[in-house]
């Protein structure tokens, strides 16, 4: 699921994103470029480790068959930097590490999820699957203050995991698997969808979720 490209050209500096994302055309070395939404680790709040946060993410992600834009390791060329005219641009990748993390930029127009959105029944089993997988990886950032988390009409896309995982993996705080070890989903700036699953309660099908947690193998 985890592909590698090497970047070929810098599009533009994203838009949106606090660690200044870059789109950048890359070469896939099947004969044709694939646009991606690429974070350079010189931007990134904790560095290289931010950027292994986002790989691991999008790899447990895909097991659980989450919609997750497809995720790239994005090899820069020692020669990238010199081709661009933004000199800032530049700084930052000859500060970066020379591995970058990238997903597949979305064509379609997804807007960043709305606070008050319901959770249509279609998604449901989506919105439930990330709830319960930001609350194991400790993923703090999905709140109503920032989605990171994006949508078109019945599709959701999960995005940004950088700041997810404690320094030991699972368990800083109590496991989520301990009567209380969720309560940080609710309280204040709570989880996006935590208020739309609760009032749907009676609708929630825990058994595909389950089947697929327990088919993540110790060596995957």
């Amino acid at each position: 699921m985890l592909g590698r490209v090497s970047a070929a050209e810098v599009v533009r500096e994203a838009t949106s994103g606090r660690t200044r994302p870059l789109i950048m055309s890359c070469d896939s070395g099947a004969d044709e470029n694939i646009e991606v939404f690429c974070k350079v680790s010189d931007g990134c709040e904790e560095g290289i480790l931010g950027l292994a946060r986002e790989v691991v993410a999008a790899c447990i992600a895909d097991c659980l068959d989450l919609p997750v834009p497809d995720p790239w390791l994005v090899d820069l060329p020692e020669a990238l930097p010199n081709a661009l005219q933004d000199v800032s641009i530049a700084r930052r990748i000859r500060g970066s590490s020379n591995v970058a993390f990238g997903s597949t930029f979305l064509r379609r127009p997804f807007s960043v999820w709305p606070q008050g959105k319901r959770i249509s029944r279609s998604m449901l089993p989506v919105a439930l699957g990330a709830f319960v997988f930001d609350a194991v990886i400790e993923n703090v950032d999905r709140r109503t203050s920032n989605p990171i988390c994006l949508v078109a009409g019945e599709e959701i896309r999960l995005i940004d995991h950088e700041l997810a995982f404690p320094q030991n993996l699972v368990g800083n705080r109590v496991s989520p698997w301990e009567l209380g070890g969720m309560q940080w989903l609710k309280d204040r700036d709570q989880h996006i969808f935590f208020e739309g699953l609760r009032k749907q309660a009676r609708h929630l099908d825990f058994g595909p979720l389950r089947r697929l947690w327990l088919a993540l193998t110790d060596r995957r």
